[in-house]
């Protein structure tokens, strides 16, 4: 950022902080009036900006009540990624106004203390979009859809180095391709992408299933932006399901076929402090069904093995309350 300088008109530009240009994210940025350029001020608008953010990010739903609040509000400058004041001319009341930007991600952490299902870890997305001339588009090529996505609340990743996965598996959902890229950047949720100028293509792979959709009429950015909205709303829905549920039930395994398969298998579970038990129930040339009992829901469970690369969520199964694929 430049220094600290009165624009001669206008403005009075100042940094909160240092380093890379920062994004416009309307949920989280807020305008509040002030007297005067005072910290006390500076300290009581950014507390009030918070408050109108932390409703904003909880859908309209009043935070005061918010187990993070009280600590947040004891340093809420503390949250601010860049604020700067703008001449009024005395509209609202005041001669100033302070436009705010809050991090993102420390709104998100304050709304999360005592909220086990927002506390709960979010995989990062795996996006593997290519132009329409097929080139691998990177981190600064994806950025307005990085933006959004961490607005929303995910962290993307790109492939890198030689470790590149075959876009046409992904998005057909193939088992063995969802877990190498799993094993390689610990995740298995992938949105594959085709970004052309006024168009784009996607398919998100997530919980053994897949979504496509497409976009078009807008430029590019708007596009990429449009494509985050709707990747989150997609997951949003899919972690809401994963955070409640039973925390004991049968759970179908399919794709073990072989002694190391289930002692892998059983390996996975046993070393998760979170269980309390497993055992089998049932067994067919198919797969295995077991009794499973732990101290959080078992989707939840089920949604984390996803990132080491074996244990894969799949459509359901008879008799079964969860369905999962051993992939070796």
């Amino acid at each position: 950022m430049r220094p600290v300088r009165l624009l001669a008109s206008l403005m009075l530009f100042v940094a909160a902080s240092l380093g890379t240009a920062w994004a416009q994210t309307p949920i989280y940025t807020v305008t509040v009036p002030v007297a005067d350029t005072s910290a006390a001020v500076r300290d009581q608008a950014f507390a009030t900006g918070l408050t109108q953010v932390l409703a904003r990010a909880s859908n309209g739903a009043d935070p005061r009540g918010k187990a993070g609040y009280a600590d947040a509000m004891k340093q809420p400058g503390g949250l601010v990624q860049q604020y700067h004041y703008a001449r009024t001319g005395g509209a609202n009341g005041a001669p100033l106004s302070l436009e705010i930007v809050f991090d993102p991600g420390a709104v998100r952490r304050v709304l999360a203390v005592g909220d086990a299902s927002a506390a709960a870890p979010k995989a990062p997305v795996l996006v593997v979009a290519r132009d329409a001339g097929g080139k691998l588009l990177g981190q600064e090529d994806l950025v307005p859809l990085a933006q959004m996505a961490d607005t929303r609340g995910y962290q993307i990743v790109v492939p890198k180095g030689d470790a590149i996965p075959d876009p046409a598996a992904l998005a057909a959902g193939d088992p063995a391709a969802v877990a190498t890229v799993a094993r390689q950047y610990n995740t298995a949720v992938v949105l594959v992408g085709k970004i052309g100028n006024d168009q784009t293509d996607w398919t998100l792979v997530s919980a053994g299933r897949t979504s496509t959709w497409k976009d078009s009429g807008e430029a590019r950015a708007a596009l990429l932006t449009n494509g985050a909205n709707a990747m989150a709303d997609k997951l949003d829905r899919q972690f809401a399901a994963t955070q409640g549920g039973s925390s004991s039930g049968t759970v179908w395994v399919a794709g073990l076929r072989s002694a190391t398969d289930y002692a892998g298998l059983l390996s996975t579970f046993q070393n998760d402090p979170a269980v309390k038990s497993i055992a089998p129930a049932a067994a067919t040339a198919d797969g295995v069904l077991f009794n499973v009992s732990a101290n959080a829901p078992l989707a939840r469970l089920i949604a984390g093995y996803a990132a080491g690369g074996h244990i894969l969520a799949t459509d359901g199964h008879d008799g079964a309350d969860l369905a999962v694929r051993w992939v070796p």
